[in-house]
């Protein structure tokens, strides 16, 4: 089984998921909308008892914060209130981080923030998915493909923007449906949208490399799979030999 793991050596595609990734923690901008309404400055001792627990980092901070930042703050610590356990404890530990950065630091990762959280729902979730793909590549390819994005000019990564936002809109699944019939195309979309988005990127990786044969072929195995042999079958295709 030919394998198809993103590396460095393929230029193109590494570049891709990188800004995929970026996008995901935020290091490609968008355009702000009109900026709402200012949130009232809130003073620390007036904030609620709960708050002031969650958010103790923060308090000889606190005074030098903007209002919206303030508010973003409370918004965490209402999250955190309705929190299980676990989910608390990575709530404490971001608010940590986010206390020991600098002001500089904080209205970069903001202003980052607010692009990602424009994006629409299943970008975001594609984007985690890549970020999350990113992260597992060993450090020193991930260190090479930030250094081939910070190289690049505003004009190559708004062209790589595009790039990820007409693959993205394609729906991926045209790779395997370009040469299948419209009449048997509903069985193999109902099959690709019942995969996630991990198995989607395998079977996209696999089928780029094969010829209009190999890919009805392949087409013919995945229907003929149960859902258990499928994800078995999909699953070594992300496995090196």
């Amino acid at each position: 089984m030919p394998s198809n793991t993103t590396s460095t050596a393929d230029p193109r595609r590494a570049l891709r998921l990188l800004l995929a990734a970026a996008l995901a923690c935020g290091v490609a901008h968008a355009e702000p909308p009109a900026a709402p309404a200012e949130p009232a400055r809130i003073e620390w001792s007036r904030l609620a008892p709960a708050e002031q627990g969650v958010l103790a980092p923060m308090q000889a901070q606190w005074g030098t914060l903007a209002p919206r930042q303030q508010q973003r703050l409370r918004d965490v610590a209402a999250r955190w209130q309705a929190a299980p356990p676990l989910r608390r404890a990575l709530i404490e530990r971001r608010i940590a981080r986010w206390a020991a950065l600098s002001p500089a630091q904080r209205g970069d990762l903001a202003a980052r923030y607010e692009a990602f959280s424009r994006l629409p729902p299943e970008q975001q979730q594609d984007l985690r998915e890549a970020f999350r793909r990113f992260r597992a590549l060993p450090p020193e390819q991930r260190a090479a493909l930030r250094e081939r994005y910070d190289a690049m000019s505003p004009e190559e990564r708004s062209a790589f923007v595009a790039g990820v936002q007409a693959e993205r809109r394609s729906g991926g699944w045209q790779r395997l449906l370009a040469d299948v019939p419209p009449a048997e195309r509903l069985p193999l979309r109902a099959m690709w949208q019942s995969l996630t988005l991990d198995q989607r990127h395998a079977l996209r990786r696999y089928a780029r490399g094969l010829s209009v044969d190999a890919r009805a072929d392949l087409r013919k195995r995945l229907l003929a799979m149960t859902p258990a042999q499928r994800d078995a079958y999909i699953a070594k295709l992300s496995v090196p030999p």
